[in-house]
């Protein structure tokens, strides 16, 4: 899995069997003048499988989390909704995103972003710092998806609220499948 996401922090092109970059984006109903807006190497690595922002209004001055930010797409939106008194925090698997996601921001000129690597499940944050987590087709990939969530809801203030969008199992997957971590990837 990490040696799949560390060539898509290159190019998602070829790599999935739904649109991405900014023909999924769009498809995915992102605004249109905030994909226009995007540097085109934002948009490169681009591979979500929904809009967390169609969940509900981001206000500005917010504090956002991205579970698994990938290139950085998301914080670039996140990052103009809340604006220049709001924050937002990405953390990533895999030290090619993290890194592509620091890249993507600063040619963005979006300042007020940070993003880390993180080698699991634990959120290296104190308890209730953001208002809004959100994660764009990555709770799906967590062998551990209790833990994951026991620190969404741990890094999560009081009220505040968890956009993801993510796939789903709709049939048993076949029995060699099943166990694998191969498989939570594909």
């Amino acid at each position: 899995m990490r040696s799949k996401y560390s060539e898509v922090a290159r190019s998602a092109s070829g790599k999935f069997a739904y649109p991405t970059g900014r023909e999924g984006a769009l498809a995915l109903g992102y605004d249109p003048a905030l994909v226009d807006a995007a540097h085109p190497e934002l948009l490169e690595s681009f591979c979500g499988v929904g809009n967390p922002f169609s969940l509900f209004p981001i206000e500005p001055g917010s504090s956002i989390l991205d579970v698994g930010c990938g290139a950085g797409f998301d914080l670039y939106i996140a990052g103009r909704l809340t604006g220049p008194g709001g924050k937002v925090q990405g953390v990533d698997l895999t030290e090619a995103m993290a890194a592509r996601a620091r890249e993507n921001l600063q040619k963005a000129g979006i300042a007020n972003a940070g993003v880390e690597q993180v080698g699991s499940e634990s959120m290296p944050f104190k308890d209730n710092t953001f208002d809004v987590v959100i994660s764009n087709g990555v709770i799906n990939l967590s062998p551990d998806k209790e833990t994951l969530f026991r620190e969404i809801n741990r890094v999560l203030k009081p009220g505040g609220r968890l956009g993801f969008a993510d796939v789903v199992l709709e049939q048993e997957l076949p029995q060699d499948m099943a166990g694998s971590a191969e498989a939570w990837s594909q």
